[in-house]
């Protein structure tokens, strides 16, 4: 019977899981109008917003350890939605400061939200699939919860940008309604943990050992996982890569926002055009398993030759093209299918942990993999609005400069991680047997 209700509900929590991973992957309604309304509402300058969103990702990574073994010990679940209620309280922040540093508080309460959803949310869903011996379907099912986010959002970037011209702070009383449902709807998942007893050890022999020589084993043996080749070369490729794409979404706003400054497109198009960044995101999320099946590994070079190509092409395009109808079709087209690579690469990222790491070192690797993202997109946020600051906000200058910084520290991450990966996976799925190297003689 406990049985039959394990295979329920964690059959329950899968069909379900995509939807939750959906609205607490990030916050509907605002990013879209968030540079908007900094800088318009608020007061801010373009260098000032971009500040703000790289110190949401270095505040990410200074707290990801303290916040980590803070909350080691919280059941996943019961994590994920305390984390939700850091996002109603970034929300209420942004709405009602009116000092710089009252939004710097706002960010680095979003980044702690981040730190927890972002691990707690994945082991939800790999303890989940584990218990009914399911875990091929990680890709599957985090990819299309990914995808439904982003679908969703590009609805709601169209909305945003109408109710801003209203009244702009209806767009954050909207998203808190919703993060309040998410809150609702989480009470329909059950947590993994609650079936641990059933299974035979969720979290495959992770049972602490009073003898002292297995211990140090253990420790060893963690030592040893940490400090391999593949997640040092992981972390230094995550950092750059997640670096690359850090301005992705900001510029795009920045461009557009010149677009209808000059009166070139009206406002209500901007929210359109976003909508279409954000739609080339879900069928990224939504379809990445087909780079899989076609080039395995090889996908992270595409996906690092798309991002070099879109940075280096917007920036050439705005310096020495004129601006109409082909330019701005060319530079969107650019900005969509540079758009595709984040969530795509994200979700190979996860899916090669969730197979080289042992179950019980997932939460350490996951920690691991975010913080290295949260350090690459903080710091060369950082650096990319010193550039708009140099430069008096102008996107083409930074993009070209910018791409010439990141190029060969990418293209080194990108060899060792593959060459890193490819081995572990041969030590994953090669099986040599016994009679193959034992000396005949």
């Amino acid at each position: 019977m406990n049985e039959e209700r394990k295979n329920y509900y964690m059959n329950r929590n899968i069909k379900l899981y995509p939807f939750y991973l959906a609205f607490t992957w990030d916050v509907v309604f605002v990013w879209t109008i968030i540079i908007l309304f900094y800088t318009n509402v608020k007061g801010l300058s373009y260098s000032q917003a971009i500040f703000l969103d790289s110190l949401l990702y270095l505040s990410a990574f200074v707290l990801s350890v303290p916040v980590s073994k803070l909350i080691y010990k919280v059941k996943p679940l019961l994590a994920s939605q305390i984390a939700n209620l850091f996002v109603i309280a970034f929300l209420l922040l942004v709405m009602f400061g009116t000092h710089f540093f009252t939004f710097m508080i706002a960010e680095i309460l979003f980044s702690v939200f981040l730190i927890i959803s972002n691990i707690k949310n994945s082991i939800v869903l790999s303890d989940t699939l584990r218990l009914v011996k399911r875990d091929k379907e990680y890709n599957r099912i985090y990819g299309g919860g990914l995808g439904i986010y982003y679908f969703i959002d590009a609805i709601c970037c169209i909305f945003a940008t109408y109710i801003y011209q209203f009244n702009p702070y209806i767009c954050f009383i909207a998203a808190i309604v919703v993060m309040v449902l998410v809150e609702l709807f989480s009470l329909l998942l059950k947590e993994p943990s609650k079936f641990q007893e059933s299974n035979i050890d969720l979290n495959t022999k992770n049972i602490e050992s009073s003898n002292k020589q297995k211990s140090n084993k253990k420790r060893s043996f963690k030592k040893k996982t940490f400090l391999s080749a593949f997640i040092i070369s992981m972390l230094a490729y995550c950092v750059i890569f997640r670096g690359m794409c850090a301005i992705d979404s900001n510029v795009l706003k920045i461009y557009l926002q010149e677009l209808t400054d000059n009166a070139i497109i009206p406002l209500w198009s901007f929210g359109i055009l976003y909508a279409g960044y954000r739609l080339s995101n879900s069928l990224a999320s939504k379809f990445q398993f087909k780079y899989e099946l076609k080039f395995g590994v090889r996908s992270l070079i595409i996906f690092c030759l798309i991002g070099i190509i879109a940075i280096v092409g917007t920036g050439l395009i705005y310096l020495f093209a004129p601006i109409n109808v082909v330019t701005i079709i060319i530079t969107l087209a650019l900005f969509y299918l540079f758009s595709s690579i984040r969530p795509a690469n994200h979700v190979f990222i996860m899916n090669y942990l969730q197979v080289c790491l042992p179950a019980k070192d997932l939460d350490k690797g996951y920690t691991y993999k975010n913080m290295a993202e949260y350090l690459g997109y903080g710091m060369c946020s950082s650096i990319y609005s010193l550039l708009l600051s140099a430069f008096n906000d102008n996107f083409a200058y930074s993009n070209l400069v910018y791409a010439g910084i990141i190029v060969i520290p990418l293209i080194l991450s990108l060899i060792f991680f593959i060459r890193a990966l490819v081995k572990k996976y041969a030590e994953k799925y090669t099986v040599i047997k016994k009679e193959y190297v034992e000396d005949e003689f």
